[in-house]
């Protein structure tokens, strides 16, 4: 049975104690396994020699060198070598001992007491090993895991910042009509997408769009959708604007086509405005019906029909005709919003029910001159809500303002001025 090694090392002033202290532990040493006991100077205790060493005894009196104790409790700590320090009388480093994990006993102590609680650290040494190889195997894979973590981190900015390149740069104004529009993901991307595009010399066409579920799946979603949407196409020297109700109708067939085991749905709204006679058309798919805030302050909710688009490969969808007057505003607003302004004394669960307070979030934004000031105005209002770091769902939202019509331009004849949607 091979002999356990253990040095009894002599704080300043105290050699004749360690040397005291060596002979008691000799004498009293009663265990099954031999140990050898030998007093070391300070300078001998470093990280080479302390790997042949099993356990260190500390003897430390009241004019004891801190630098130094703090080297030696240093090596020890790194290497795994347990400590027990023996303490005289007015020694003043007990605090730092406890703090690095030593055993402390008092130097007057019987020796057999000191004796014991070497052999119980000695005999934890099995179990302190263990757990070090336990420890160095965790940080490893700790390490690789925050490597993989980091590298999906930086894929998914990658993919933030892919996905706000389809949306619009600049957002159009004609004869009047201005439009501005809040996009703000849950998380890194969002399953809202969105576009504004100036179709003619007359129209603009707006689309929002929310693929159902969160994060990289809806995304994707949102992609297939930018790719998929098709507003106007040209036959010959002639450009036709698609009407909104066949928009929904090729995407649904499109969404259909592409799908293959599993199914994606989406919910979606598209407008063609008139900015001259000021007739919007309408068509959604099971999507959140867009709010028409009037100049004289009624609001109106645009009831659309049609399902969900990539449900139904036959669905069909309607449109509706809303004619605008001068200040009317326009919201079409993913479902987000009904879990962006949650009642005030909600709490935990009930803070992430749907309500109907964005409809008076969005009432007041008609105070405000330009759709722009709007969104500033919702965005703020967003940011001051309990749980808004970690918004329940995206939030996506256009504003269309009818202003007046230029004054070099004549009024037009909204019923003359309809466009005849023809396939």
């Amino acid at each position: 049975m091979s002999r356990w090694n253990i040095a009894i090392a002599a704080c300043g002033g105290c050699e004749a104690a360690a040397e005291a202290i060596c002979s008691r532990l000799s004498e009293a040493w009663s265990a099954e396994r031999p140990a050898t006991f030998a007093v070391r100077s300070f300078d001998e205790i470093t990280a080479k020699c302390i790997r042949k060493i099993d356990a260190v005894v500390l003897a430390a009196g009241e004019n004891a060198n801190r630098r130094h104790v703090l080297r030696v409790l240093s090596v020890c700590e790194e290497e795994f070598v347990p400590v027990l320090a023996v303490i005289e009388d007015g020694c003043q480093l007990r605090k730092v001992f406890a703090q690095t994990g030593a055993l402390v006993e008092e130097a007057a102590s019987p020796a057999e007491i000191m004796c014991a609680k070497l052999h119980a650290l000695l005999h934890r040494q099995g179990e302190v090993m263990e757990l070090r190889q336990e420890v160095a195997l965790a940080t490893r894979f700790h390490g690789g895991l925050r490597g993989e973590m980091a590298k999906i981190h930086e894929e998914l900015q990658l993919a933030a910042i892919v996905q706000r390149e389809y949306l619009p740069r600049e957002l159009p104004s004609l004869h009047g009509v201005s439009v501005a529009a809040m996009w703000r993901p849950a998380n890194y991307v969002s399953g809202d997408i969105y576009e504004v595009v100036q179709l003619d010399d007359d129209h603009l066409g707006l689309f929002l769009a929310d693929a159902v579920g969160h994060g990289v799946p809806a995304a994707l979603m949102t992609m297939v959708i930018c790719q998929s949407l098709a507003m106007h196409e040209r036959k010959g020297s002639e450009l036709r604007i698609i009407a909104p109700s066949e928009v929904m109708r090729r995407l649904n067939g499109e969404m259909i086509r592409r799908q293959d085991r599993s199914s994606r749905f989406v919910t979606a709204v598209y407008a063609v405005v008139n900015c001259r006679s000021r007739v919007m058309t309408i068509a959604g798919a099971g999507h959140p019906p867009p709010l028409v805030f009037h100049a004289d302050g009624r609001s109106t909710q645009v009831e659309t029909d049609g399902g969900l688009l990539g449900v139904f490969k036959d669905e069909e969808f309607s449109q509706v005709e809303v004619e605008l007057e001068i200040d009317d505003r326009v919201m079409l607003y993913s479902d987000g919003f009904e879990q962006a302004f949650p009642e005030q004394a909600a709490d935990g669960y009930e803070q992430r029910l749907p309500t109907t307070a964005y409809r008076d979030e969005f009432a007041r934004l008609c105070g405000q001159r330009t759709p722009q000031e709007s969104i500033e105005e919702i965005s703020a209002r967003v940011d001051i809500q309990s749980g808004s770091l970690h918004q329940a769902d995206d939030l996506t939202l256009i504003c269309l303002h009818a202003g007046p019509l230029p004054t070099d331009h004549a009024p037009v004849d909204a019923a003359q001025s309809c466009i005849s949607w023809k396939s």
